[in-house]
């Protein structure tokens, strides 16, 4: 999908009709467009949702107001004026004409909820055009409603996606966005198949059979409960996670607290890291026993087997005098080495066969000098054992005093918050004290689920297999629990290759994530984006790897880091199907359109960020103000940038107001007074 060009009719802040050029190419893929607070930046922004979905961000206030106020104001009673937003763009090789558009008319003052209908026309390769019987759904197909909070959103708010409560919302989103959708859909139907097999074996199957698949339905009934309970407790955690995290900053923000959070957050992170430390020795210690502890009884086994060689040796037993090889040549030629004759059961030929006897195998005399040789080691492997094992021990006994005494400090910091002579910081902590122990008895719960769903999960196995091997005489119950057993291996292949497929595109997604943050912070955190979505920054101390709070500012590149990634990734994934022959040539292809990119960032993350904004996506809208978007900004996008334009202000404010704003050497008007507010849009290239 790529952008040609949008028009706005009384849309808000833009009075009458007005026009913008978005059409880019790979070389200079940026249209910028320069705005100041409350010029209708936002109001730009929320008019491609508006077009795309009928519906604008929640940040947008008063919605209902959507006619331009001094074209309302003009209306007479029962009059009518039109708001639209038309869109024109490309996808697959088609260009699209989308219409969004409502007539309100005039009762009073107020503005009622503006009733729209959407058209859509499209135009083929061959030049020939019609319009599209269902607009809402071919949208729908071409970008999900979800997924465009990826690729049109507002910089300052991004940072939502990092949020705890957010992060299967995002899940869902990117498996729609990177075609896992579809493998889900097909694993949640095939229950209501086995289902409609299931009710017929029980109808015809036998007594036993029936009451072995009641067994399994039950079972099955408990599995989703307990999955739904499951879902819901992840929610809860999150929800609750992310109040807490927001007491906590209240209580960093606080001018009395601050000094002993900002105590309790270093004792916090050493407390993490010592008990990291601490599980770290320990698993040591396991796998050592595990590998190595046998080595330990090995003292008087090592003593008896040199006394048991040495006792041979004497005997003259160990190593054999002669070799049985040897021997039975004697025989065989009948001679000994002396000359004697060696015939069949006389005296000399009686004495040598004693000998073979005596003789050993050269295989096991070989065998025999190897574990010779291991005795000896045994001894100093003993050695190395035990000091190793002091080692761990020492640490496991270090890191243990050392995590018991940053409890101790934790637990005086807590009640020195908790006890403060000042209310607001005794409610802060309070509150912040009940939701740890709420989520504490959440993620009980949630364990407690997790290994219910193990247990059921086995029994279903156990059953599904007794349900196998029991005496079905009937045909169509025979053919049913056989189609039901097919059902059942089809949904775990394709529940194995979901797993492998959302594997696959998370790591590549971290690994994209890492790349583009690397290119912008310059702080030494690494991002990592867990099994289920969730976005965190790390950092090493001393070999262990911890969690870092993150600022605004972090949260704000991580989240457009994200975004890059997953912008990318999208297309990666697109090409793979083009080479496979199941996708168009420019499908994957996405614009982001972003208002405030720069919300609170300094003047170098401002600079890194512009740098990479231009290579996050084939085309890229953004808008900023002047604050926002002039000195390194405008200096590292310009040479990028396709389309320049200006959103004019024109407003009614008390004295003559004017500012303009300066761009390639050029001044613009920016602000401007006038008889009434309203925002002219202003092409300037």
């Amino acid at each position: 999908m790529k952008l040609q060009s949008i028009r706005l009719t009384n849309l808000r802040q833009f009075q009458g009709t007005q026009t913008f050029d978005l059409r880019s190419d790979s070389i200079k893929p940026v249209s910028l467009l320069f705005g100041a607070n409350g010029a209708g930046k936002t109001t730009f922004l929320n008019a491609f949702s508006w077009a795309l979905y009928g519906s604008m961000s929640d940040d947008v206030e008063q919605q209902d107001r959507m006619v331009t106020d001094i074209v309302w104001r003009n209306l007479p009673l029962g009059g009518s004026a039109e708001v639209a937003v038309e869109v024109c763009f490309e996808h697959e090789g088609r260009n699209y004409r989308l219409l969004r558009s409502a007539m309100l008319r005039k009762e009073s003052d107020h503005q009622g909820a503006p009733s729209a209908e959407v058209q859509l026309w499209m135009t083929k390769p061959d030049g020939s055009s019609e319009i599209v019987g269902a607009p809402q759904e071919t949208v729908y197909s071409i970008l999900p409603r979800g997924v465009s909070r990826f690729f049109f959103f507002n910089g300052e708010r991004i940072e939502n996606l990092v949020k705890k409560g957010a992060y299967a919302e995002v899940q869902k989103d990117i498996k729609v966005l990177l075609d896992l959708e579809q493998v889900e859909r097909a694993i949640a139907h095939l229950p209501k198949v086995n289902r409609k097999l299931t009710d017929e074996l029980k109808r015809h199957g036998g007594d036993k059979a029936t009451r072995i698949q009641e067994a399994i339905d039950t079972l099955t009934e408990r599995q989703t409960a307990a999955r739904e309970d499951l879902h819901v407790l992840e929610s809860d955690l999150a929800t609750l996670t992310e109040e807490r995290d927001g007491v906590t900053d209240l209580l960093r923000e606080h001018a009395e607290a601050a000094p002993i959070q900002a105590e309790r957050d270093e004792v916090t992170k050493e407390l993490e890291a010592a008990r990291v430390a601490r599980e770290a020795a320990t698993a040591e210690r396991a796998a050592l026993v595990a590998t190595r502890g046998f080595q330990a009884f090995t003292d008087t086994l090592g003593e008896n087997t040199q006394a048991m060689a040495d006792s041979l040796y004497e005997k003259g037993a160990l190593p054999a005098p002669l070799k049985r090889e040897f021997v039975d040549q004697l025989l065989d030629d009948g001679a000994c080495i002396c000359g004697t004759p060696l015939n069949e059961h006389t005296v000399p030929w009686e004495h040598v066969k004693e000998w073979r006897q005596r003789a050993g195998l050269q295989a096991v005399e070989t065998v025999w000098q190897r574990l010779s040789g291991q005795i000896a080691p045994l001894a100093g492997a003993r050695h190395e054992l035990r000091q190793s094992l002091a080692t761990l021990m020492k640490r496991i006994v270090a890191e243990s005093d050392r995590v018991d005494r940053l409890e101790e400090r934790k637990s005086e910091l807590d009640g020195k918050l908790r006890d403060s002579r000042m209310e607001d910081i005794q409610q802060l902590e309070t509150k912040r004290m009940d939701l740890d122990s709420r989520i504490a008895a959440k993620h009980q719960r949630k364990g407690a689920i997790e290994s219910e769903l193990r247990a059921i999960a086995k029994d279903m196995e156990t059953r599904t297999k007794e349900r196998s091997r029991a005496e079905v005489t009937d045909e169509l119950a025979a053919k049913a629990r056989t189609r039901s057993d097919l059902v059942q291996s089809v949904k775990k292949a394709l529940e194995e290759i979901l797993a492998i497929r959302e594997e696959d595109m998370r790591r590549r997604l971290d690994a994209e994530l890492k790349t583009v943050f690397g290119s912008i912070t310059h702080q030494n955190h690494v991002p990592k984006l867990s099994s289920g979505f969730e976005l965190t920054l790390h950092k090493t101390i001393g070999g262990v790897e911890l969690p870092v709070p993150k600022s605004t500012g972090e949260n704000q590149i991580l989240s457009l880091s994200f975004v890059a990634a997953v912008s990318k990734l999208a297309r990666e994934i697109r090409k793979e199907r083009r080479a496979e022959g199941h996708a168009a040539e420019d499908a994957g292809i996405y614009p982001i359109v972003m208002d405030a990119a720069f919300g609170s960032l300094d003047q170098d993350y401002q600079e890194t960020v512009s740098r990479a904004l231009a290579k996050m996506a084939p085309q890229l809208v953004v808008l900023v103000s002047k604050s926002q978007g002039l000195g390194k900004v405008v200096t590292e996008l310009m040479p990028y940038v396709s389309h320049l334009g200006v959103i004019e202000t024109h407003t009614t404010a008390p004295g003559s107001v004017a500012d303009d704003i300066e761009l390639e050497g050029m001044s613009y008007p920016y602000i401007r007074s006038a008889e009434s507010d309203y925002s002219e849009l202003k092409v300037i290239k």
